[in-house]
């Protein structure tokens, strides 16, 4: 299995090295990488969602939604949830700019989940979702890192 996340925005230089040894931790059990999509220009908000929106439909069509009205995921749901992937499965998670996203890009998804009832800057979203995909992978290989 391989994870894509799609971000609108860029990540920051305090949580790089963060972010960078979680990628190289899932490696072996699920690569993963970090795509980091435009932030809309427009000053219109709706046309701003408009434009990131774009950007995401043009880079995947089934992808999860990470947003705080999605469905609250324990970390052995996420275990259980890749468990059930085929290997050469190819994953897509999708995490909006500032704004959010627009009703297209919620209801293209396959599923919208949250990481917190908090709204979260998309930088800490990408730290979360990398800790927690190789959480979910020790979960299923019975290592001591998951102390549930």
């Amino acid at each position: 299995m391989r994870l894509r996340l799609f971000v609108v925005g860029k990540g920051t230089v305090e949580l790089a090295a963060y972010e960078a040894r979680f990628v190289e931790r899932l490696k072996p059990f699920a690569p993963c990488s970090i795509h980091e999509l435009p932030e809309g220009r427009s000053k219109q908000p709706s046309q701003r969602l408009q434009e990131e929106a774009r950007h995401i439909r043009s880079q995947t069509s089934r992808y999860i939604l990470f947003d705080e009205r999605g469905k609250s995921m324990s970390s052995q749901a996420w275990a259980d949830f890749f468990a059930r992937q085929p290997g050469d499965a190819i994953v897509d998670f999708v995490v909006g700019g500032s704004g959010g996203v627009n009703n297209e890009v919620r209801s293209a998804a396959e599923d919208v989940w949250s990481l917190s009832k908090l709204t979260l800057p998309h930088q800490l979203v990408r730290s979360l979702f990398l800790e927690q995909s190789y959480r979910a992978w020790m979960i299923l290989r019975g290592h001591p890192y998951h102390h549930a």
